[in-house]
């Protein structure tokens, strides 16, 4: 969990053709169409039939029951080995760590509506490079409201605490403990479907503060990295053939800084429009393709506005029963964390895989590549930095309860125009780790 939420803050809730105002549950809108054609219905059976998602009753945990809820706690132990802790290219420090992560998820079981409750944290410990040990923690509730049987009213309101990868853009204080910052959010999503068509409505706000830093016994004030979000989207969806759905959406955001400015405000607005095709007749393909163009205005006119192709993929392949490939990609604008620089465009494109190598041992391999273009006034040098992450891993379910897993990683970062230099770097990591669930 604590990689999971490392890998989290790289990609701090973009806002453009954000892949969560994209989302659709494929088989959901395409079924309703499908049968209208009953030689080409499709089988909600191909959708659980994939190497991630397929029942192994065997080795599959069963939690506890009590009344109508099922509660599911689990318990990992990770241990890793890296030769690059601080994520630099000069002052290349290798070390070890442990992490402890507990989790717990409760589920409501009705026939109607849903309601969940789940928290997870971690603790991690270096060996040497005490100053880096981490604890991080988020806790979400989470609901369903079935209005009709073709309405339905979902939401979520969630905390968390995460810390900023060494490495990426955040990672800002070099010499200080990781930046650390809690996380506020909630949103809500209305979908209505129809024959063959379906009509989601969403909205979102998010509230980031970041804690203070100490510097060669400096405090480093970081609340002018504060910031809030509130973003919302419209999204209507329409069969056009067994298996395959013409969709349109538009999105919209606002950004504001909650301290007062160093130098130009960086606060912004935009609207991203996108159309596109999602597809799932089988088991084979699914996924969806959009394209469309976008907008982004800042309240200071020193940061030229941003408007161009936007973008976005998400494709699942599975060419048999024990390989399923997915490939995603798009355009998506980040908040900046510097001064001075309004936002970031990141161009982002990964390819990951799952082979069920025995039926109980999963290989889980993994490239992503990201450019990040960094918005700055007008006149001022070009600033782009790139990130590649390779990884190889692996997962065995020894039981019911038990389950090992190890992976390794490659992954280096690439800069042009940074002040400085020493964030160009290459990293190795090697994990293992034992996970119990009940």
């Amino acid at each position: 969990m604590a990689r999971k939420q490392l890998r989290q803050s790289r990609g701090r809730n973009a806002l453009i053709a954000h892949p969560r105002a994209l989302s659709v549950c494929l088989l959901g809108l395409i079924t309703p169409f499908a049968e209208a054609h009953g030689e080409t219905t499709v089988d909600t059976r191909m959708e659980r039939d994939t190497v991630g998602a397929r029942s192994r009753p065997e080795v599959e945990t069963v939690g506890a029951r009590v009344g109508a809820l099922l509660i599911s706690p689990s318990f990992g132990i990770e241990a890793d080995a890296t030769d690059n802790v601080y994520a630099r290219g000069d002052a290349k420090r290798g070390d070890f760590a442990a992490a402890f992560q507990p989790a717990i998820t409760v589920q409501s079981q009705w026939s109607r509506h849903a309601l969940g409750i789940s928290a997870e944290g971690a603790i991690k410990r270096y060996a040497r490079r005490t100053t880096e040990n981490i604890e991080s923690y988020a806790a979400t509730l989470d609901g369903r409201l079935d209005i009709a049987a073709d309405t339905r009213l979902s939401g979520d309101l969630g905390t968390a605490r995460r810390i900023e990868a060494r490495g990426t853009t955040g990672d800002s204080l070099f010499g200080a403990a990781p930046i650390a910052y809690t996380v506020l959010s909630g949103g809500g999503e209305l979908e209505q479907s129809f024959a063959r068509a379906r009509i989601t409505l969403a909205g979102r706000y998010e509230r980031y503060r970041y804690e203070n830093r100490a510097l060669g016994g400096t405090v480093i004030d970081l609340s002018p990295r504060d910031y809030e979000a509130l973003s919302g989207s419209l999204r209507a969806a329409v069969g056009i053939g067994p298996g395959v759905a013409a969709f349109a959406s538009l999105g919209w955001n606002r950004n504001r800084y909650l301290s007062p400015p160093i130098g130009p405000s960086r606060n912004s607005h935009g609207v991203t429009v996108l159309t596109g095709l999602a597809f799932g007749l089988n088991r084979l393909l699914q996924g969806e393709i959009g394209v469309g163009w976008v907008r982004q205005d800042f309240t200071a006119p020193i940061f030229p506005r941003i408007s161009g192709l936007a973008y976005n993929a998400q494709l699942r392949w599975s060419p048999t029963r024990l390989t399923t490939v997915r490939l995603s990609g798009g355009r998506t604008f980040q908040r900046s964390p510097i001064a001075g620089i309004a936002g970031i465009q990141q161009h982002e494109v990964a390819l990951s895989a799952e082979h069920e190598l025995l039926r109980t041992l999963i290989l889980r391999p993994a490239l992503r590549y990201v450019v990040a273009d960094f918005q700055v006034p007008d006149g001022a040098a070009r600033r782009q930095e790139r990130y590649f992450t390779g990884t190889f891993g692996v997962s065995w379910r020894l039981s019911r309860h038990f389950e090992i897993a190890g992976d390794y990683t490659h992954s280096l970062g690439r800069n042009t125009g940074a002040v400085d230099p020493g964030r160009a770097y290459d990293k190795n990591r090697v994990a293992a780790a034992l996970r119990w669930r009940l």
